[in-house]
């Protein structure tokens, strides 16, 4: 670790908000706070001392693996839709983007049949639950394939942080097929989210090397995982999804927040409902109570 370097921990107010010219790490820290009060007024709740472990060790490193998540019919339902997303993409229906790296599906809880099961899992729930210390809301979903190329990486496959929260957020990663290093897992710089260098809002996508340089080369973690595990981390640390270079990946990310997603300049303006990704109404009735509020920054349509 680079010794000269000033940092910045999570009592200090620069830690948070977001980068450039609009950095304000007290008014993220104000607004957040606000947010996470009234959630947490509003849903009280009760964990399990195991699943309470989860947020712990997520607050230390910033990631965390639970392997066989998901039980046999559970898996059924992954194997399905990651045969929808395969059709969509090789149909191009329902693609929202796709380059030379991946595609991502369009509107995927709306999109994906069952995909909300899987989405609004109870043991799911409880383990985000337990890092924010309240009951979160999905805020988006990216259901993606990501295609073995040469051509050169983009945007999130570099090192960056997200700035759908300014102080805490935690990303769930679903992978739809077994993925080692060479499938492109997942890739986190372990504390990051929790110790930062100074200035650190003067950059956003950041090449390897200067990381290596900074945090050290042991601290870069390739999340691998099989099919039926699940992952949790918080994207406010550096991360980034790794180049496939032997097999294509199929994977869900899902964003948990304790408010709408932030966007605009700065990110300093939540979206408007207009903008929030969709649930089908029929999907939205059949989940049961105790996950309600996880879909409270949802559109139901």
């Amino acid at each position: 670790m680079n010794k000269d370097i000033k940092w910045l921990g999570t009592n200090d107010a620069d830690l948070y908000g977001f980068h450039g010219r609009y950095h304000d790490g007290s008014a993220a820290v104000q607004y957040y706070n606000e947010q996470i009060n009234k959630r947490k007024e509003t849903y009280p709740f009760n964990l399990p001392e195991d699943t309470l472990k989860i947020g712990e060790s997520l607050k230390d490193a910033g990631h965390y693996k639970i392997e066989n998540f998901f039980n046999e019919e559970e898996r059924a339902l992954l194997i399905e839709i990651r045969e929808t997303i395969s059709r969509f993409v090789d149909t191009n229906e329902n693609i929202k983007k796709r380059d030379n790296n991946m595609a991502l599906v369009n509107q995927p809880i709306l999109n994906i049949p069952n995909l909300y099961k899987i989405v609004f899992n109870k043991k799911l729930i409880d383990a985000v639950t337990s890092y924010f210390g309240c009951v979160p809301a999905i805020t988006s979903l990216a259901a993606r394939k990501s295609f073995v190329t040469s051509a050169p990486s983009v945007s999130n496959q570099h090192f960056h942080r997200d700035y759908n929260s300014l102080v805490k957020l935690l990303k769930v990663a679903v992978y739809l097929n077994d993925v080692d290093k060479d499938t492109g897992p997942f890739t986190y710089i372990e504390g990051s989210h929790k110790q930062m260098f100074d200035n650190w809002w003067n950059f956003h996508y950041i090449q390897d090397e200067p990381l290596k340089e900074i945090y050290g080369v042991e601290k870069i973690k390739y999340l691998t995982a099989n099919m039926g595990d699940i992952l949790f981390a918080d994207t406010r640390g550096f991360h980034k999804g790794l180049k496939p270079k032997s097999k294509e990946r199929y994977a869900l990310h899902m964003c948990f927040l304790v408010h709408p997603e932030l966007s605009g300049e700065g990110h300093q303006t939540e979206n408007p409902p207009s903008n929030w990704f969709q649930i089908k109404r029929e999907d939205y009735e059949n989940l049961s109570e105790d996950v309600l509020p996880a879909a409270d920054f949802l559109r139901v349509v």
